[in-house]
Formats: C-alpha cells, sequence, structure tokens
C-alpha cells in the first residue's frame, strides 16, 4: 500500500520592525529645504505596500517606501508614518517628528521717544523684532558696529553725548541644537542724536541772567539818586 506523502509550505511571516530614516537627520530642516523619508522593514515575508501618513491622519499621503518633499514649507512641520501591508498584516513605524525652521527676515527697530534726536538726561527705548523667523530667536545690539547688549529691548537710562551714533539689530536663529547651520538679520542703522542739556535748563538759565542783571541796574539807579538827594 502506497503511503501519502504532505508537503509543509511554510507559514508567512507577519510584518514588523518598520523604521523610518530621514535625511537631513534629525528632522530638522529649514523652509525651502529638501527632506528625504525612507521606510524600511526588518521582518516579513510577501509582497508589501507602503503608504506614508502624517499628523495621525488614516488618509494615505503617498505610497511607496520613499517620501520625499523637494522645497518644504512651514505647514510641513508634522509627526510623519510609515505603514506596511502585505495584505494579511499590517504594522505602522513610530512617528517621526519633522521640524520646519523658519529664518529670521527683516529685522526692525522701533524708537522711544520717536524723536531721532533727544536731549542728555532723557531715557531712551529701542525695540527690535522681526517680521518672520521661528523661534528661539536671539537678539544682540550694535552701537557704532560695536556689540553693546543682547536681548529684544535695549533700554538707556540718562543718555550722553556718548551715546549718540547708529544703532542696529542683529537677529538670528539657528538649525540644530548645534547650530550648525545660522540664520541672520541685519536691521537697517538708526541714527541717535544726544543733544547736551535741556531747551528748559537754557532757557532758565537766560532768564536768571536778565532778571540778574535788572536788578543790579536798579540797585545802580536807586544808588545814584540816593547819592545825589544827599549832595543836593
Amino acid at each position: 500500500m502506497a503511503r501519502s506523502s504532505y508537503l509543509c509550505l511554510p507559514a508567512g511571516v507577519p510584518v514588523s520592525g518598520v523604521s523610518v530614516s530621514v535625511r537631513p537627520p534629525g528632522g530638522q530642516v529649514a523652509l525651502g529645504d529638501r527632506l528625504v523619508l525612507s521606510c524600511s522593514v526588518a521582518t516579513g515575508t510577501g509582497p508589501r505596500s507602503f503608504t506614508w501618513h502624517r499628523g495621525g491622519s488614516g488618509t494615505p499621503l503617498v505610497s511607496g517606501p520613499r517620501l520625499e518633499l523637494r522645497h518644504v514649507g512651514d505647514n510641513d512641520s508634522s509627526q510623519y508614518q510609515c505603514r506596511v501591508s502585505d495584505g494579511e498584516s499590517t504594522a505602522e513605524s513610530v512617528p517621526l517628528n519633522v521640524t520646519v525652521l523658519v529664518p529670521v527676515a527683516n529685522a526692525t527697530i522701533t524708537l522711544r521717544p520717536l524723536s531721532h534726536q533727544v536731549q542728555a538726561g532723557d531715557s531712551v527705548t529701542l525695540r527690535c523684532a522681526v517680521q518672520v523667523g521661528s523661534a528661539p530667536v536671539t537678539f544682540t545690539w550694535l552701537h557704532n558696529g560695536q556689540e553693546v547688549a543682547r536681548g529684544p529691548v535695549l533700554v538707556i537710562e540718562e543718555v550722553n553725548v556718548g551715546h549718540s551714533g547708529t544703532y542696529q539689530c542683529e537677529a538670528t536663529n539657528q538649525l540644530g541644537q548645534d547650530g550648525h547651520r545660522v540664520f541672520r538679520a541685519l536691521s537697517p542703522e538708526l541714527a541717535l542724536e544726544v543733544t547736551p542739556g535741556t531747551p528748559w535748563v537754557t532757557v532758565a538759565a537766560g532768564v536768571s541772567g536778565s532778571l540778574l542783571f535788572l536788578l543790579l541796574l536798579l540797585g545802580v539807579i536807586m544808588a545814584w539818586h540816593w547819592w545825589h538827594r544827599i549832595g543836593g
């Protein structure tokens, strides 16, 4: 009697170990740069399909093992996942954070008081701002080209003639913790002129001098009349 023989086929191995690599490393990219995400699978047999998802959405963004954004925009900052299926099992990668940094641009200075000519002893406040730029933004103040302070606000109490000159603000932000790319925006120069004294002091000094002269003149006239009265 012939013995039947059976061929045991190995069962399919489910998809697992889905991971995503990114270029540039770290998932931090500057506005307008190129971003490439690649998906890989550690184990699994059979044909596989790849889909990309953003922000936890179930709707596929694109299909295929590779996602390329040629010119990233600021709205591309999000979490990205790769989902892999072999028709019977599905696995997905850990969400990858992608951060798009907007470089600083258009730094400007506002001055309080508004006049670019101030009197010695006055208080002056300069504020620096940028039109665009991802936080954190660092501000550096330059007086006649030399660094004098840091921070978005520069307050000068009791200005003197030495504070006259040009002021500029340099705003910077950077890509990555190591700052391998630093973006800078330099404001236009702001000219500040400090004049000695104040108009009120000058006027008061003038009035005091005039009064003193009149008092002396009156004293001379009275002495002259008194002298002639005695002599008469």
